[in-house]
């Protein structure tokens, strides 16, 4: 139970009471409250923590199972997500009744099980829907019979785009595979742990032609594991999207750089490079048979041979280099009386 003091204020109480200020068995006179019993055993610490990373893992699943409910239908249907909460099963076990339909699902290996409810009115409806009928009415008022053998299975099938829906929407955060693999009518069937475990309720509402709402009750044993990325914000690039990818791919592969070959260098002093006169013959530091350095963006990445292809100057390329590193700037040197040739220019192709 969070303390409704301050670190601040705790240190100044704690150091007054060290000093005498405050004697510890001090009466603080007249209580501002009534004394609130706490069951040290409790889990509500972290049934008030906040998760904004699975509300949007449920909107991407409201999203996804929206879509292809419509399109399974053929009925202009919105699912939406509401807010998750953490409760335990002993208060789930309200929505436990014979009204609504009670599924038993898997999460996948490793993962255990969690229950998916859905209203009955809903039920009845998805199931008429998913049966052909496109005029499918959500009545909460009106008498239905309990699900059949059979209309539990297509209920299943049905509810196997839920299914898709969270394994694409957790990928990256836990390798869930849910699977539905039962309807129970009776509520003790559908017990997947004791009454004082935490489970995560996930709550979706179909509106349109039919409405209700459909629950779905994770243990937090199930989610524990990444229980730091679920309280933690969403991050915008956890879900890759493809279409992005190669859009952004199209656009580097047409920004242009410069290439350039360097034939050689020749370093000379300014007066010899004022001497030059037209039929001079400058020697570079490079032979014939030597690979050419290909800079890129004035950074070395491969090297070329000389080649003259259609009567005009060419380079082949021979081998790229993947980790080329720039070469450090050489350190300063002391210099004589009279000053050294410095390299003023240099030839390149």
């Amino acid at each position: 139970m969070a303390s409704p003091l301050d670190p601040t204020e705790i240190e100044a109480l704690m150091q007054a009471i060290q000093e005498g200020q405050l004697p510890p068995d001090a009466e603080s006179g007249e209580a501002n409250g009534p004394v609130v019993p706490y069951d040290l055993t409790s889990q509500d610490r972290i049934i008030r923590g906040q998760m904004p990373t699975l509300d949007s893992i449920n909107d991407r699943i409201a999203s996804l199972f929206g879509r292809t409910l419509s399109g399974r239908t053929r009925m202009e249907l919105r699912v939406t997500a509401a807010p998750a909460s953490l409760m335990k099963f002993a208060d789930i076990n309200g929505l436990l009744n014979g009204q609504n339909a009670i599924g038993v699902m898997s999460l996948g290996a490793g993962h255990g099980l969690a229950l998916v409810i859905v209203e009955g009115p809903l039920a009845h409806s998805l199931l008429a829907a998913s049966l052909g009928d496109r005029k499918a009415k959500s009545d909460p008022n009106e008498a239905r019979p309990e699900l059949t053998h059979v209309g539990k299975v297509v209920l299943r099938h049905a509810l196997n785009m839920l299914s898709e829906a969270m394994a694409t929407s957790w990928e990256g955060v836990l390798a869930f595979k849910p699977q539905v693999l039962r309807f129970e009518s009776d509520p003790r069937m559908a017990a997947i742990a004791t009454p004082s475990d935490v489970a995560i309720l996930c709550t979706f509402e179909v509106t349109g032609p039919i409405e209700g709402r459909l629950m779905l009750a994770i243990p937090y044993a199930a989610v524990e594991a990444a229980k730091k990325l679920l309280s933690s914000p969403p991050r915008l690039g956890g879900q890759r999207d493809v279409r992005f990818g190669q859009a952004l791919a199209r656009e580097l592969e047409l920004v242009e750089v410069e290439l350039r070959v360097e034939v050689g260098r020749y370093h000379l002093r300014l007066a010899d490079l004022l001497g030059l006169k037209i039929g001079d013959v400058v020697t570079l530091n490079t032979s014939e048979g030597s690979p050419l350095p290909v800079l890129v963006q004035e950074r070395p990445k491969m090297t070329a041979m000389p080649k003259v292809v259609g009567g005009g100057i060419a380079v082949e390329v021979l081998k790229t280099m993947v980790h080329a590193v720039a070469a450090p700037a050489p350190a300063p040197v002391a210099r004589p009386a009279r000053p050294a040739p410095q390299p003023l220019t240099q030839v390149a192709a």
